[in-house]
């Protein structure tokens, strides 16, 4: 299982940084989402591709050359993983299949999904209560993320034509292993991309921190654990104060794991900033650009493995993350809609005082949960982009 856990891993990662890369060449602003929820939810409908639209959705996913049934087993244990929790942290994610009432979904597919996605299905009557079920789904939504995703569908995004919808839906909160003093928490400079603006920055003095310098990608990388250490949060803060576009260019999965692999432990004067984001994208042209267009194209797209007639009209996605002194909280949901065709002393400094990355990483699966990127506190009640 370790194996395909890591061939998983892999191809997590390095979707991960393909979907953050693509998302940021249209946007300056905060960002924070959650690939892996993408993953999982182009999986599923990967499972329902035929020819050309499978060959497309498999490159663009890095599931390389793996049977179908090789990459079942591998998204099986990678959604075991993120369903079984965490003793320590809160920590769960679901799928659920909303196919339409009128059997245009193949039972086939729909068992497929529920197997080895752990999906649970409603039926939904799309030809006359669209509406009704675009509420339904929400609402489950919202309680899967604990209030935090809210109206995933917008008004519109279902109609008579909508034969399935395929909802992905992830949640994380976890108090930090050593917790920052709110005493020590002061207002301070943050020399963001609109100009010098103020941060609440939370202080702490760590004796083992886990942290690493890359002179190739020009950065500092701190690594803050949560309690049982079963997830973290790494942050990489570029040296120069305007390096974040150069650095998230640089960054490939190779890079990536050599930062995480290059940690290593010394005493730290950390000051983190006191941060909540919230961000909304349609993945529809990010995920065409990164290769996989025919599942978009109404002339194109083959989903015949799930029904006749079928393409993905849309691809919502919404994320939520707020990290203060006792520690996190994140979350995410995607939904995919299917339409019928018509070491120094004194301690060393990270002071995270200019646009920086980070990522919410599960060291079980040795894989992101969640992405971001912070820049602007004057933009920090939601960034919204559609894409």
């Amino acid at each position: 299982m370790a194996g395909v856990n890591n061939k998983a891993a892999l191809c997590a990662t390095e979707f991960t940084l393909d979907v953050y890369k693509e998302v940021v060449k249209k946007s300056s602003d905060n960002i924070f989402m959650s690939p892996s929820s993408i993953l999982v939810v182009m999986a599923m409908l990967h499972a329902g591709a035929k020819n050309r639209t499978q060959e497309q959705m498999t490159k663009t996913l890095h599931f390389g050359t793996k049977t179908e049934e090789d990459v079942l087993e591998m998204m099986t244990n990678f959604m075991s993983v993120l369903q079984q929790g965490s003793a320590s942290v809160t920590l769960k994610s679901a799928n659920r299949l909303y196919p339409h009432t009128d059997k245009s979904i193949l039972q086939e597919y729909i068992d497929l999904i529920s197997k080895h996605y752990k999906a649970e299905v409603k039926s939904m009557n799309y030809t006359t209560a669209f509406e009704a079920a675009r509420k339904e789904i929400n609402q489950w939504v919202e309680e899967e993320t604990n209030n935090k995703i809210k109206q995933l569908l917008p008004a519109g995004s279902l109609n008579p034509l909508t034969a399935m919808v395929v909802v992905n839906a992830i949640y994380f909160k976890g108090n930090w292993a050593t917790q920052f003093d709110s005493k020590r928490t002061k207002s301070m400079p943050f020399h963001s991309t609109a100009g010098e603006a103020k941060v609440d920055m939370m202080r702490k003095e760590i004796k083992m921190a886990k942290f690493s310098a890359s002179k190739q990608l020009n950065c500092e990388v701190l690594e803050l654990p949560y309690i049982g250490e079963e997830v973290t949060m790494i942050f990489i803060l570029p040296n120069d104060k305007d390096g974040l576009p150069s650095l998230e260019k640089q960054l490939t999965l190779e890079n990536m794991m050599q930062l995480r692999t290059g940690l290593g432990s010394q005493k730290m004067d950390v000051g983190i900033p006191k941060f909540k984001l919230e961000s909304s994208h349609e993945m529809k042209d990010v995920l065409s650009s990164l290769g996989m267009p025919d599942a978009f194209d109404m002339g194109k797209a083959d989903f015949s493995g799930m029904g006749k007639d079928l393409v993905v009209s849309k691809v919502f996605h919404k994320a939520f993350v707020d990290v203060n002194e006792e520690g996190t909280e994140a979350a995410a949901a995607t939904a995919a809609v299917m339409m019928k065709r018509s070491l120094p002393t004194p301690p060393r400094s990270f002071i995270a005082d200019h646009p920086f990355m980070f990522l919410i990483w599960d060291l079980r699966l040795n894989a992101p949960l969640f992405v971001g990127r912070f820049v602007n506190p004057g933009t920090l009640k939601a960034s919204k982009d559609e894409l």
